[in-house]
């Protein structure tokens, strides 16, 4: 099961759907609230657990010129663009978690 979200309730969703062996992988980035582990479940289980990120910035390179060129839809990832001087601005939108903005696009 892959939690992509990055949400204390959707670990949860992941670990009660999980099969026993299974293995849960979080990717989303979970955001500073402490997650309760609960260690016994999981070994009684027998599940396992991966945590990772994506190594973005090896990509950046070739992935930020297609973006910018229009070479790329973005649109099914992003829900709102900023201009970069409202950085501040985006990134409290997408810390809020609404509904609304999901992924915030920077516009230098």
């Amino acid at each position: 099961v892959i939690d992509a979200v990055g949400h204390n309730a959707t670990v949860d969703t992941a670990f009660a759907a999980v099969r026993s062996t299974g293995t849960v992988s979080v990717v989303g980035i979970h955001d500073l609230e402490p997650y309760p582990l609960a260690l016994l479940m999981g070994t009684f289980r027998s599940i396992t657990l991966r945590m990772t990120t994506a190594p973005v910035h090896r990509t950046w390179g070739e992935l930020l010129p297609l973006v910018a060129d229009g070479r790329l839809d973005t649109s099914g990832i992003f829900t709102h663009t900023y201009p970069l001087h409202e950085a501040a601005t985006a990134y409290a939108a997408v810390a809020s978690r609404s509904a609304d903005c999901l992924k915030a696009m920077l516009i230098p």
